[in-house]
This record gives C-alpha cells, structure tokens and sequence, in this order.
C-alpha cells in the first residue's frame, strides 16, 4: 500500500529513467471531483494533462475509445505520450485499450480508485471495452509499463454501492484462493472493517496467476470463476434498464456457479452451505425463474469464453481451489438451476 507521494516518487523515476515529457492523465468526472491534485506533485518533471470522462459504464464504450483517440491525435502527441488511467474498473478497462491502439501502442500505468479495481481490473494486462450489452466485447491483452502499489486510503471516499461491489470480487479471490481468506470474510461485521492483507492477497494471487499464464490459455481461467453467469446477469441487467456494478453481478455468479459446482458433484454440500449462507448476507441474489434463465443463457452463449451450446464454467472443488474449463450444455445448466 502507499500514499500519493509514493505513486509520484515511482512515476517521477520512471518518467525520468525513461525521457517522458508528456503524460495524460485519464479519469472520470467524480474522481476528478475528489482528488484534483493527487498528481500535482509531477508538474516539475513533465507536462500534464488530463482527460475527464463522464462517471459511468456507458463510458466504457467505442464512442468514448474514438473521441480520446481524436483528442490525442489533436493534440499531436506520438508514441511518447504516457497515459496515466486514475479511476475505477471502467478507467483501467477504457485507458488501457485506448494506451493499446492508439500509435499502435502506447506506454500507460493504472492507479486504481476503487476496490474492484485495485484487486482486478488494474493487475493482469487485460483491457476491454462493451460491445452494445457484451461486458468487454472487444479489447486487447496489453500490459502496463509500470506497476503502482495501490494506495488504500483512497477506498475512504468510494460509496457503500462501488465497495461492496469490490467486495464480491474479494470474496471471488477467496474462494478460488484461500479458505482462511473465505472464512476469515465470514467473521467481518462490516465490509469497512476489511484489513489491507486481504488486498494484498488478491493482487499477488492474481499477478501469481498472471505470469502462469498472461495470455489467458489455461490457468488463468479459474480468474473467471462467478462470470460466465456474473456477466450475463449484468448484461440482463443493463438491457432492462436497471444497470447493476460490476461486483455485485458476480456475486451472483458465485452464488450460482457454486451452486452449480454442488450439484455437479466437485463441491462438498457443507462447503456449499457454507456459501449459500454467507453470499445473500452481504448481496441481493436474482431469483431464476425459467423466462430470467432463458435470457441469461442467450447472454452466455454470447461470451467470448464458449462456443455453441457449451457454456464453459469454472467449478470449485472445494472453498480455496477451482478447476477451469469445464464445457456445460445449456439444457443441463437450466435443469440445474431450476430445479
């Protein structure tokens, strides 16, 4: 963890080990509201400038990737620009496909804001943008040229909605990761009262995982254990109008993708009670019926991680350990879920 003069002390030696003179900062209208002079302390070493994006994940959007493309390309930077994403999970996700593409590539860092960002969307080298309700439709794998160490007291100002929604992403970490982690989760009074070392293990299991397998080809599939339902909740969401955070969809998709790892026989049924139990206290669980189930699995089909009438799923074997790519025909999901 540090502070802002910390992030300025490692981006200022890198800027100058490196002859960068030119760095755009990239965020969104609230986090540009709450810290307009966290970088301030760069202005002795390089030029700065920002860009300030409507909150929100319809900014997450080619729309959006085109008008900061124009907007460096107006300004004339070349490829020795520096894009400096501060902000949230839609920040990283955006700033990061647009540092991939624009010039044929750019160098860029993430300095997370949140706390889904911080242990998902900033670590990993994945960067994305929604095609129409598709959650990251189209994106790139394109790492980031410096690694910051997340600053935790910026989570002082996240709303309970953005925390909890990291929340679900954290729990996610336990229970593909660490069962003391899991149960340690079970025993908090409050989601505020979450300890930097839980932080610290998601990002080391994650970047752990990452160097396995950056390309996302085998090992690295277990990252996607509560999404392949978790998405299409959230694309269900979106198209009704009632657009939910990232972090509470996928803590649906683990309330039923362990559900569905019980049934299938990997999960043990106490380890499954032991979820069933915990989840709907600090989360709202959909309720399935057959018609909700039916627009799910039209969203899932669309994911990029399944072909045809297989939907691939990340199980659990037991809290702490998953298993990836397990190819699930619809008809047997639905009978599943349903009954």
């Amino acid at each position: 963890m540090m502070s802002d003069k910390e992030a300025i002390k490692q981006l200022t030696a890198y800027f100058q080990r490196e002859n960068i003179r030119n760095v755009v900062i990239l965020t969104d209208e609230n986090v540009n509201r709450l810290y307009p002079d966290y970088f301030s302390g760069l202005q002795e070493f390089c030029q700065l400038d920002h860009y300030v994006l409507p909150a929100g994940e319809s900014s997450k959007s080619i729309e959006t990737a085109v008008k900061i493309w124009d907007y460096l390309a107006e300004k004339q930077y070349d490829r020795n620009v520096f894009l400096l994403n501060f902000g949230g999970g839609m920040v990283c996700d955006l700033g990061g496909f647009v540092a991939s593409t624009y010039k044929r590539g750019i160098r860029f860092a993430n300095h997370p804001t949140t706390l889904l960002a911080m242990i998902d969307a900033a670590v990993g080298g994945k960067t994305g943008i929604n095609l129409q309700y598709l959650k990251n439709g189209v994106g790139t794998f394109y790492f980031s040229d410096i690694q910051l160490p997340v600053d935790s007291s910026l989570l002082k100002t996240l709303p309970d909605e953005e925390l909890r929604s990291g929340f679900g992403e954290l729990v996610k970490y336990a229970l593909i990761g660490s069962e003391e982690l899991f149960q340690k989760l079970c025993k908090l009074k409050s989601i505020n009262d979450l300890e930097t070392d839980s932080l610290e293990f998601c990002i080391n299991f994650k970047r752990n995982i990452v160097e396995k397998d950056p390309k996302d080809n085998g090992l690295r599939h277990i990252l996607n254990f509560g999404h392949t339902i978790g998405h299409a909740i959230e694309s269900y969401c979106a198209e009704a109008g009632t657009p939910i955070a990232h972090g509470l969809a996928v803590a649906q998709g683990l309330y039923y993708e362990s559900l569905l790892s019980a049934k299938r026989g990997h999960l043990p049924q106490n380890e499954w009670q032991q979820i069933a139990e915990f989840l709907p206290k600090h989360f709202q669980i959909l309720t399935l019926t057959e018609d909700v189930l039916l627009k799910l699995v039209v969203f899932m089909q669309n994911d990029k991680k399944n072909t045809g009438n297989l939907i691939n799923f990340t199980f659990l074997d037991h809290i702490g350990h998953a298993s990836p790519n397990f190819q699930i025909p619809i008809s047997e999901i639905q009978n599943l879920l349903l009954t």
